[in-house]
């Protein structure tokens, strides 16, 4: 599966304050992401696009770079304000839009780590080399990611990412090794 060309990384939750700053919820767990002076590419989310609808003539919310003048509170969910939104009517009016990044903007990462959307696609093999499945999504708990593992004999399974169970990852080839034995958790 393609990287995606554009990553997710929060939303603008509501308008905080009286002087255009908003209350983001991050989905990016890159702690520097929310900076100021740094960009983000703003689109309007269903929130959005359901209050534009419900103005005559409003139109679609456009889309918009938005580039942040300040940045407080907790990096998991900042306050941020941005160049040009000064008042509390226009940080409403971006409330429920989606902030982005290219994916090529993303940070390098260390060998062994990988992004979710990366391994997604990734054949699944055994330690044999032939092919049980495809990993459909990454799913994220707080003890380790799973991988959904869309099998080829029918099915689907919850393999813990973790080397015991996938010692192997080559993103190049397009597969990773999974331990198909222990591959029993149904979702």
């Amino acid at each position: 599966m393609p990287r995606p060309e554009w990553i997710e990384v929060g939303r603008i939750a509501r308008a905080h304050g009286l002087h255009g700053e908003v209350r983001v919820s991050s989905s990016s767990d890159n702690p520097d992401r929310f900076v100021e002076g740094g960009t983000v590419h703003a689109v309007p989310g269903r929130g959005a696009l359901a209050r534009a609808a419900k103005v005559p003539g409003a139109g679609e919310p456009a889309s918009m770079i938005l580039e942040m003048e300040s940045v407080r509170g907790t990096w998991d969910s900042p306050i941020v304000a941005f160049v040009g939104v000064d008042t509390r009517d226009q940080a409403e009016a971006i409330r429920g839009y989606v902030l982005r990044v290219p994916a090529s903007e993303l940070p390098d990462l260390e060998d062994g780590e990988f992004y979710s959307f990366d391994l997604e696609g990734l054949e699944v093999r055994d330690f044999d080399g032939a092919k049980v499945g495809v990993v459909g999504e990454v799913l994220e708990t707080p003890a380790h990611d799973l991988l959904s593992v869309v099998r080829d004999s029918g099915g689907e399974v919850l393999v813990p990412f973790i080397h015991e169970i996938v010692p192997t990852v080559d993103m190049e080839a397009g597969y990773l090794v999974a331990d198909v034995e222990r591959m029993t958790l149904d979702p």
